[in-house]
């Protein structure tokens, strides 16, 4: 079948989900095309971008020289206005006063209306949005009759909470209206998209997940100094700096511990200070952004696998971190906290453990209580990887989509 894909930005390095989505879909043999506002700024790509050479299936609507100016707003919008005139004389699907009301109040239909006339679909065409703002988006373009086929949108956590305070409780009523699909990535979110009006009957959980065969096992073993890793982008949500505390904390008890952060964010500056002031730099260090692979060999060398998850003060949440996926995977210990959709992945001691949000203490003490019970580590981890298996393999996940697309279709 046709799948067309709206994203925001594409590839993006921290958007690992959606690339082991559209890979495993293109490897079921369906035609994916791939619509971004923009190309993601990250100086390093994931290999599959290469492998499946996905640059020549996207179409990018958005001009950054063009939107970063008000002149450059103004051509958009005339030009956009010019193809809305065309459509309503040209287009019988067009329809004229609805699309009209959207172009004034949604900006990015101004850049996006150029570039559809590049993206082939049919009736029975599936559209496949992540997060609910591209969802709203494509939803625009099918009441405008810019898009046909069937909707669906994966709702990851920053867009039921940060977008609906910045655009009102009512952010997504003309989507949770139409005909189209809601597809949460956790029972979590599930529950906020109804709270925001969405109709039960339309939501279905979907996990996000990652290709099993990828990450082969490596069983935490014992070593010195004890090695602890986290992938985030530096925000706040990621709760680094009680990771980083409660690293400080092991290190004054005498423990021989090395922390290693991979990724980058605006936060980086506030980070290292926090190692700086609390002389860690030789505990715990900022590795900049990895590639999966590179990623993988640092998780191979360690022994806990951390996400100390927060909400943040803006109100934004994670959903379930990929990462923690990953070391599960390769059975290594993760240490998370009780945050949004982690303990449908997580249940403590069982196969990881969790602590309250923002508690360094109890960080502290979890790590701990990890590093001096070894003889533990070996069914935790074994009962992680099979969590994975069973419920968070890509392989698994994208053929109950197929099968979703196939009985709506």
């Amino acid at each position: 079948m046709k799948i067309l894909y709206f994203v925001g930005e594409f590839p993006k390095l921290s958007q690992t989900f959606i690339l082991n989505q559209i890979t495993g879909l293109i490897d079921a043999g369906n035609e994916v095309t791939i619509l971004a506002k923009k190309s993601a700024p990250d100086a390093k790509i994931h290999p599959d971008v290469v492998n499946y050479e996905l640059l020549s299936r996207v179409v990018y609507y958005g001009d950054s020289t063009q939107v970063q100016t008000r002149i450059g707003k103004g051509m958009s919008f005339v030009r956009a206005l010019g193809a809305h005139l065309y459509s309503c004389v040209f287009n019988p699907r067009y329809k004229c006063e609805a699309a009209f009301r959207n172009l004034i109040k949604m900006p990015n239909l101004i850049m996006l209306i150029r570039k559809l006339n590049q993206v082939d679909l049919t009736d029975r065409t599936v559209i496949m949005a992540h997060f609910g703002p591209n969802g709203l988006l494509a939803q625009k373009c099918i009441e405008m009759g810019l898009l046909k086929g069937t909707l669906f949108t994966t709702f990851h956590g920053y867009d039921m909470l940060r977008y609906v305070k910045q655009k009102g409780q009512d952010a997504y009523r003309d989507l949770f209206r139409s005909p189209s699909f809601i597809l949460p990535i956790s029972d979590f979110w599930r529950r906020r998209c109804i709270e925001l009006g969405a109709d039960s009957s339309r939501i279905i959980v979907h996990h996000m997940g990652i290709d099993l065969l990828r990450f082969d096992s490596h069983p935490s073993q014992p070593a010195k100094p004890a090695v602890i890793v986290s992938a985030a982008r530096l925000v706040e949500k990621k709760g680094l700096v009680y990771g980083i505390q409660a690293v400080g904390q092991l290190v004054k008890k005498g423990y021989s511990v090395r922390y290693y952060i991979a990724g980058d964010g605006p936060l980086r500056d506030k980070l290292q200070q926090l190692i700086d002031e609390n002389k860690l730099t030789r505990h715990v260090q900022l590795l900049g952004w990895k590639t999966q692979d590179e990623w993988i060999e640092l998780m191979k060398t360690a022994q806990i696998v951390l996400a100390p998850s927060i909400t943040a003060s803006d109100g934004d949440m994670e959903g379930i971190p990929v990462q923690l996926m990953e070391a599960m995977a390769m059975r290594k210990i993760v240490v998370s906290t009780y945050h949004s959709g982690i303990p449908e992945l997580i249940h403590d001691k069982e196969n990881g453990f969790l602590v309250a949000e923002k508690n360094s203490e109890a960080l502290t003490s979890v790590l701990e209580e990890v590093i001096l019970s070894p003889e533990k580590w070996s069914r935790i981890t074994q009962n992680a990887r099979q969590t994975i298996k069973d419920q968070f393999n890509i392989q698994k996940l994208n053929a109950e989509l197929l099968r979703l697309f196939d009985t709506v279709l």
